[in-house]
């Protein structure tokens, strides 16, 4: 995953009618705009907001493929079913089922518009860019299985294929098929790898301040704080080498090995 998206990430539920929405961590600020789709009667309305866990694992497959093979243009597959199996999730239909809410998060995120804002005292840094300038899909979301004779493919903007090249956290499938379900866990997961790799002293946060940076929807602290040692110890039973306490109000880090060693090109592995 990028780094970037790692530090500051995506809504975990639906924002609503809103222009932008954002989220902080530091001096590096993180915000979406959605795209827009075209209507029946002609007009022009807003995509609505990547949210919940398929835009990440969708970022996680996107930045593992540019890692492995350094391409703007991504193939999609021949079908919808095959590329939802190959993020490992399952491919269900109907009213209520995954296939129509993949689609509909694949075509948010595609269309949507990310930006990062870095800032300090006298000097202020901005970017910009859509995640893709061109998508082709030839799926038919009522028949998830029909393979099609051209495949769908993406092609990532310019701006979003630099900055999500640069300092990718490697990521363990085996985790992410135990924890894919929930965002927060997924968020959890990639940052806490991310930080443990960086610290050479143990890190010490409040839960508070944690839950400003996973941007997660819960009222009260406490909720959120039993949530997340829930989480961290469900992840902890695969990346062994995970060190963290949870002192009364807070979350402390240790300096860990990553939870992917060796070489980021193993099976096992996806950026």
């Amino acid at each position: 995953m990028s780094s970037v998206l790692v530090q500051a990430t995506l809504p975990h539920s639906n924002p609503g009618d809103v222009e932008a929405w954002g989220r902080t961590n530091g001096d590096l600020s993180l915000y979406i705009q959605p795209g827009v789709e075209k209507t029946e009667d002609g007009t022009y309305r807003g995509l609505g907001y990547p949210y919940g866990s398929y835009p990440r694992l969708i970022l996680i497959w996107i930045s593992s493929q540019v890692a492995k093979h350094g391409r703007r243009r991504l193939d999609l597959g021949g079908s919808l079913s095959g590329f939802m199996e190959d993020l490992g999730l399952q491919v269900t239909g109907g009213d209520h089922g995954t296939v129509g809410r993949f689609r509909d998060q694949m075509r948010r995120l595609f269309g949507a518009k990310i930006g990062m804002i870095w800032e300090r005292p006298g000097r202020e840094k901005r970017r910009a860019a859509v995640v893709a300038d061109e998508l082709d899909l030839w799926w038919d979301p009522k028949d998830p299985s029909q393979k099609t004779l051209w495949e769908s493919s993406v092609r990532l903007s310019q701006p979003f294929f630099e900055a999500i090249r640069k300092r990718p956290v490697p990521a363990d499938k085996r985790i992410l098929r135990e924890i894919k379900q929930s965002s927060l866990a997924v968020d959890l997961y990639l940052w806490t790898t991310y930080r443990v790799a960086c610290i050479e002293e143990p890190l010490v946060l409040s839960w508070q301040q944690v839950h400003d940076q996973m941007g997660a929807d819960y009222n009260r602290i406490a909720d959120f704080a039993k949530e997340a040692r829930n989480h961290l110890q469900e992840i902890s039973l695969i990346w062994k080498d995970l060190r963290y306490e949870t002192p009364r109000g807070r979350l402390k880090l240790y300096p860990s090995r990553p939870s992917v060693p060796g070489d980021i090109d193993s099976g096992d592995v996806e950026n």
